[in-house]
């Protein structure tokens, strides 16, 4: 008898680990996975190597399980902002807008993540957007863009950092109001800025890009535009503000 039960846990092993394997085991080789990449990717942020941060934090959201979208939505954060940190402007603006739609989902929003997480995860992300805008705009009139070019960005800067000053004042955060009022007007004094002026100013900081802007920005607006009509990005500001509201007030 005791000889059968032995055999009976012997044959019971494999089957076990194959299928901690196939199930959690895959989730926690993940997480591990996960784990070293974010390490990596902290640690090429703090040598200011964005790129590869960049790459990191790609890696490490990958490795997650669909299922931590919490994790996955900051993850796409900090790798947006480090590609606009690494030079790839364009590229980061465009994940930035869609984390912003992201965030404005049931998925999120009220699910994996909290109001209060969400509502603090999109003015992060907004601030964001709004810094990369300007940092576009600023290199696309050092490149010689004609107006009509780059004010649209500083256009889409200056409706992040105006909405969220306007968050920030109805949350009662005066300091994070202040901070985006500020950016707000040096967005507007990039505007009204003479190119000869603008010229001998340094760059701001962290601000560069790879590549020519000007060209990025007319091939990606150029994609937008075909098989539909571009929309306007306050229309989108508009809409995800809206959700964002209303789940604000069910949570006062």
């Amino acid at each position: 008898m005791k000889h059968r039960v032995l055999w009976a846990i012997w044959a019971i092993v494999p089957v076990a680990a194959i299928a901690l394997h196939m199930g959690p085991g895959q989730r926690l080789l993940a997480s591990d996975r996960a784990g070293d990449h974010l390490s990596r990717a902290l640690a090429a942020e703090a040598a200011e190597d964005y790129a590869t941060a960049a790459t990191e934090y790609a890696a490490a959201k990958a490795d997650l399980p669909e299922d931590r979208t919490a994790e996955r939505a900051r993850l796409s954060l900090r790798e947006a902002k480090a590609n606009v940190f690494a030079g790839n402007l364009i590229e980061g603006a465009a994940q930035l807008e869609s984390l912003i739609t992201e965030l404005g989902t049931p998925t999120l929003r009220g699910g994996s993540l909290s109001e209060s997480e969400s509502a603090t995860l999109l003015d992060e992300t907004r601030d964001a957007l709004g810094t990369a805008a300007y940092f576009t705009a600023w290199t696309m009139r050092l490149e010689g863009a004609a107006a009509d070019e780059w004010k649209p960005e500083t256009e889409l800067a200056r409706q992040q950092f105006r909405l969220l000053a306007e968050t920030a004042i109805a949350s009662g955060d005066k300091q994070l109001a202040d901070a985006a009022t500020k950016n707000d007007e040096q967005v507007i004094r990039l505007e009204r800025m003479d190119i000869s002026e603008l010229a001998g100013l340094p760059l701001p900081k962290k601000c560069k890009c790879n590549g020519s802007c000007c060209q990025k920005k007319r091939a990606q607006r150029m994609s937008k535009c075909q098989g539909k009509k571009p929309s306007d990005a306050r229309d989108q500001i508009k809409k995800n503000s809206a959700g964002q509201a209303q789940n604000r007030e069910k949570g006062s």
